[in-house]
């Protein structure tokens, strides 16, 4: 199963993510967090755009069933098609974006400073998610 959602911030920057799963196997919740073996995602990609379209970065968060970052999080529903609780996509490093939050509360898109701060670049308080079946 692929599984396709949207992300707007208040400013127009906006992440899009793809993700896959086996819908066999799969439990009516997916659950996963930080680094090494997921228990149900197969694969997922997130990419930052502009408020102008531009894409900024793009990460590979889950490769083959691996969790590529120690902060990743992801939350989803597989009986009601909808995310979650927290999330966490994205980079972990210097110069990388991520998003991050709890869904239907707050997510932010920050970057990770060279200092190590977090610099908030888009927030969005009421969050709209379109999640679709590909």
């Amino acid at each position: 199963m692929t599984q396709n959602f949207q992300w707007t911030g208040s400013t127009g920057y906006c992440a899009k993510a793809t993700f896959t799963y086996d819908e066999t196997t799969a439990t009516k919740i997916i659950s996963e967090q930080g680094a090494g073996r997921t228990n149900q995602l197969k694969s997922l990609i997130v990419t930052f755009y502009t408020p102008a379209g531009e894409t900024i970065h793009q990460y590979e968060n889950v490769v083959n069933g691996e969790t590529r970052g120690n902060y990743f999080e992801f939350n989803f529903d597989t009986a009601t098609q909808k995310l979650f609780g927290n999330i966490d996509l994205g980079g972990e490093l210097s110069g990388e974006l991520f998003l991050k939050g709890t869904v239907n509360q707050q997510l932010s898109l920050i970057e990770i400073e060279p200092s190590g701060e977090e610099h908030l670049i888009d927030t969005d308080a009421v969050v709209s998610f379109a999640a679709e079946k590909n």
